[in-house]
């Protein structure tokens, strides 16, 4: 097949590109809410930290990290769909939305009761948990938690993630207030209730938000590019994508509690800070590949432009983040205590190391979406996920916490090296492919 090219095509970027929307506007409000939630969540676990004995915020962290896990069963897993599919419902939009929500808060129940009938398994840090009233709760939680991981998704897929980062502030900001005024009522569960009493801050006024003024214009607005997906079409990406997506969970989600398990309430708070500022590093590359992902599924011919923007944005916003946390790591830390500094510091500095190869496979893995490529997607997440579980079980004994994070670079750089590769042929512009009489053979 041919098509016409020039030079000029080939070499010039398109005016959305200089401006950077609507793929930059979507990943810098996206980036905007990583940024909120890291200073304001940083400031939570500071404070957690000066009110709360360091047991009761291993507990805390434990249950939290416990709540996204169950949680994300689904809301992780259906983001990738809201993005892939949401920019071509048209006027199915809202109910793709509402089933996507109920699904999540049905199968994630379920999830957080097997949980709670099992919670001797998981160690000392959910022993406060125990009890008919607490477990309601916390059932409760991980549903509420689940739709606002998922309408994060949504907004992105509708284009609007500017209202991504003023729901996470509020939410943030209601949970850090909360930690305090509870901390001499509930010292044992307060890090944990705070937490969960904001969420109804930011799911109540942007679910009104979604429903009566957002997917309306969406519905418009594509109302003559829509192409609503058919069951099998939406069944083939799920079947690749939640997959994923699920190895993916067990990553971001499962190694903290099993983390949690094998060691000391204490010890647990030293990881789950360092674990916390490292993951907000990684999130950054995420967002970028979800807004990657909503772009080329609204024009995949511009697909490999937009990924080599994004490779480079990534670049200048990442190196010198990492660069920074990699030299002054010892000294974060020691904002929340000596023992934070003492036993995290080289731990923080593996993290913030993966954090930089995050960045060419959250891409890649964009691209793979955007393409409902998923079969391999879900591979790779598949062989990541059993390297990064296998390796953290095997050296957390031996190398302590340490050990968790050259778990994770060695695993994310086997599937990195693999991203890179399959990378180049998407990222390759039109000027390097064969030409004959002006034409580009493709």
């Amino acid at each position: 097949m041919t098509e016409v090219s020039t030079a000029q095509d080939a070499s010039t970027p398109l005016p959305d590109e200089r401006r950077g929307t609507p793929l930059f506007r979507n990943a810098y409000a996206l980036m905007l809410n990583t940024g909120i939630s890291a200073v304001l969540g940083l400031g939570f676990w500071l404070l957690a930290a000066r009110y709360y004995t360091d047991d009761a915020v291993g507990q805390g962290s434990a249950a939290i990290a416990a709540m996204k896990f169950l949680a994300g069963i689904t809301a992780l897993t259906l983001t990738g769909a809201m993005a892939r599919f949401i920019p071509v419902s048209g006027a199915a939009t809202g109910r793709l939305v509402l089933r996507t929500y109920a699904l999540s808060a049905c199968v994630v129940g379920v999830a957080a009761l097997v949980f709670m009938e099992t919670l001797d398994f998981w160690g000392p840090s959910y022993r406060f948990l125990h009890g008919p009233l607490k477990g309601l709760g916390f059932i409760a939680a991980v549903i509420a938690w689940s739709v606002l991981t998922l309408q994060d998704g949504v907004l992105t897929g509708l284009r609007s993630a500017f209202w991504v980062p003023v729901g996470n502030t509020a939410f943030s900001a209601v949970k850090l207030l909360l930690l305090v005024l509870i901390a001499a009522s509930l010292p044992a569960s307060g890090v944990f209730v705070s937490w969960v009493a904001a969420i109804s801050v930011s799911v109540l006024p942007l679910g009104w938000l979604v429903f009566r003024r957002l997917v309306p214009r969406h519905v418009a607005l594509t109302v003559h590019t829509a192409r609503p997906p058919g069951f099998r079409e939406v069944g083939r990406f799920l079947a690749g994508d939640c997959t994923g997506s699920l190895f993916a969970l067990a990553v971001v989600y499962l190694v903290p509690v099993v983390v949690a398990s094998q060691i000391s309430s204490a010890d647990n708070a030293y990881f789950y800070i360092a674990a916390t500022i490292g993951g907000t590093v990684e999130l950054l590359a995420i967002n970028m590949g979800a807004s990657l992902t909503v772009e080329g599924a609204h024009d995949p011919a511009r697909l490999g432009r937009n990924a080599r923007a994004a490779l480079l944005r990534m670049v200048k916003i990442v190196l010198p983040i990492c660069a920074f946390l990699f030299a002054c790591a010892p000294y974060i830390l020691s904002v929340f205590g000596e023992g934070y500094a003492g036993h995290a510091t080289a731990l923080l500095r593996w993290l913030v190391a993966g954090a930089l190869l995050r960045v060419v496979i959250e891409l890649y893995f964009a691209v793979l979406r955007a393409q409902s490529r998923t079969a391999g997607l879900a591979l790779l997440q598949g062989l990541l996920c059993a390297l990064v579980l296998g390796s953290t079980l095997a050296l957390l004994p031996p190398l302590g916490l340490t050990g968790v994070g050259i778990a994770e670079v060695a695993s994310l750089a086997v599937i990195a090296a693999v991203a890179a590769v399959k990378l180049f042929g998407v990222l390759r512009p039109a000027s390097a492919e064969p030409r004959r009489g002006g034409r580009r053979v493709s």
